[in-house]
């Protein structure tokens, strides 16, 4: 389910938004799936999704690597870096941003098969932030919204959340970690 929200943050990280520690979770995730066999990055990609990142770059590096992984070609660092100039991203000020933060995935030292884990840890910091996205959302239909349309509006968020709540609770189960609190199926 796809939840809109009344105004979508911008794509780029803002300079007053400085990157969560998350985002160094999300460098070592990437730098293990770049040296992952084929097996296991097509398995940890399919679980992912885009959205899961919060720094944009390594959004669209793990795009490419998807991309590549799902087309059943290698996705090390040589082949992502020829995947972005085949498709026009490494042009001008923000090619020279990505291939510099691909860079940092590749030599950031990150064990291949500890991917999993740093998937499940970059699906739970997108779990966090949806929660703020959510209580941002509300407060902002609180002020801008007709009064007919806020309840139907917080029941979309909600189901958003518990989809949001499940699929981290299946990254749990697929490494063996703890359950949600309070989660009743």
């Amino acid at each position: 389910m796809t939840v809109t929200y009344l105004h979508e943050p911008a794509l780029d990280t803002a300079a007053d938004d400085p990157a969560p520690e998350s985002a160094d979770v999300e460098t070592l995730l990437l730098c293990a799936l770049l040296f992952a066999g084929h097996t296991t990055a097509a398995e940890i990609t399919a679980l992912l999704e885009v959205a899961d990142f919060h720094d944009p770059l390594h959004a669209e590096l793990f795009e490419a690597m998807a991309a590549l992984s799902a087309a059943g070609q290698p996705h090390d660092p040589a082949m992502v870096l020829t995947h972005l100039e085949r498709h026009g991203l490494l042009a001008g000020h923000h090619g020279s941003r990505l291939a510099y933060a691909l860079t940092g995935a590749t030599t950031a030292g990150a064990d291949p098969t500890s991917a999993l884990y740093y998937a499940h840890a970059v699906v739970s910091a997108a779990y966090r932030r949806s929660f703020r996205k959510a209580g941002a959302a509300i407060t902002d239909a609180a002020e801008t919204l007709p009064e007919h349309e806020l309840f139907e509006h917080l029941l979309t968020i909600g189901y958003a959340q518990r989809a949001a709540t499940r699929r981290l609770d299946r990254f749990r189960a697929l490494i063996g970690a703890a359950p949600a609190v309070g989660v009743t199926e």
